[in-house]
């Protein structure tokens, strides 16, 4: 983790602290102005958490959506926890899909006018609204007669508060970037602004069943000082390097990794796990696997089994290489499962083209030996 990472974890900590510390008391006060008395009422407070974070989760990417539109950006998709709902063939589909790390998240195509190269509301929006949110729900903890509604808003009020900060304050330390590190980025490196327009055409391409191989190449060439400009810059060369393997032109994509790995671009931590797993998938084809030994990494992994499905792909690859027919059932199972209501077709197709490929090559490989 980077200086800078550093100093945000630890500013966050304590801004969250700071927060936690009050809302303990007024719920103390809350329970003695009402003599319900204090356990029933952090009972309650407990409880209230639980519907506070989905709910302040949802107003936090509707401020998204809403500044967003406000802007001239253009709805895809809406996701919270892992209810998804998005926009296929001009109708709203409701699915499910989740990605690690993320509590929700709004996808948005990129605004009709880019003259104006719009950028800031709709990566603030979701703060905006949390702030607004924050003080009207404290507001109702001081001034509501029922000491469960005061409670209630106490609850949401807590964690409005707590998504300002961990969204506001600039970190990308959980291996994606957060609203404050976008805006950070985008107002330093202006030139980020257009790869972000690029990267929100990437996703409604791929949200109406596209694919990234049908994407100009012309888009993926950036020069390097944009590419070490931050991580929506340097994600450009992740989707140059997703293309080239959509493609199948894989000994393009080795070098390209090999490239990377020399370079020091400054990529979110969860775009170097998805290099490293098509990495691993290279090696596999080329006979030449070693296992992933980083804790981190097989943590991200195991907790991404069942959402994201190059990290099926790397263990139904891996399970091939080594035989393992009681981990190569568990993945096939947990593809079925993704297959269902996976809401991007197009790179569903080119997963399991890459699974094809793989199977075959691995199995004529067993066979020759």
């Amino acid at each position: 983790m980077n200086k800078e990472n550093k100093r945000s974890r630890i500013l966050m900590g304590i801004l969250i602290m700071l927060t936690c510390l009050p809302s303990g008391l007024l719920i103390g006060f809350i329970g003695d102005r009402s003599g319900i008395g204090i356990f029933p009422i952090y009972l309650l407070f407990l409880a209230s958490m639980g519907i506070a974070l989905i709910l302040q989760t949802a107003l936090h990417e509707a401020g998204h959506m809403v500044f967003g539109l406000l802007t001239g950006f253009r709805f895809l998709s809406y996701r919270v926890m892992s209810l998804l709902v998005i926009k296929e063939e001009g109708r709203l589909k409701l699915k499910r899909f989740a990605l690690p790390g993320t509590l929700g998240q709004c996808l948005m195509g990129s605004p009709v006018n880019k003259e104006k190269r719009p950028f800031f509301l709709y990566n603030a929006g979701g703060v905006i609204v949390n702030l607004i949110f924050a003080i009207i729900n404290y507001l109702i903890t001081f001034l509501a007669k029922s000491p469960y509604l005061a409670i209630f808003a106490a609850a949401n009020g807590m964690y409005d508060l707590i998504m300002l900060i961990s969204n506001g304050i600039p970190f990308d330390g959980n291996g994606i970037a957060n609203d404050g590190k976008n805006i950070q980025e985008m107002r330093h490196h202006p030139s980020s602004i257009d790869t972000f327009y690029t990267m929100l055409d990437l996703n409604e391409m791929m949200a109406k069943g596209g694919r990234i191989k049908d994407a100009a190449d012309t888009i993926f060439d950036l020069d390097d000082a944009t590419l070490r400009s931050g991580s929506i810059g340097a994600g450009n060369i992740m989707w140059k390097e997703n293309k080239l393997m959509d493609e199948h032109r894989f000994e393009e994509a080795e070098e390209l990794l090999k490239q990377i790995s020399e370079q020091d671009y400054p990529l979110l931590d969860y775009h170097k796990k998805m290099l490293l797993l098509d990495q691993k998938y290279l090696d596999c084809l080329n006979g030449r696997f070693e296992d992933i030994t980083d804790k981190k990494t097989l943590q991200f992994l195991e907790g991404s089994r069942k959402s994201v499905l190059s990290v099926i792909r790397y263990f139904l690859v891996r399970a091939w290489y080594l035989k393992d027919e009681a981990e190569l059932k568990r993945n096939r199972e947990a593809l079925k499962s993704l297959e269902k209501d996976y809401p991007f077709s197009g790179e569903l197709k080119s997963e399991m083209e890459l699974i094809g490929i793989a199977e075959e090559k691995l199995k004529q490989s067993l066979e020759e030996a």
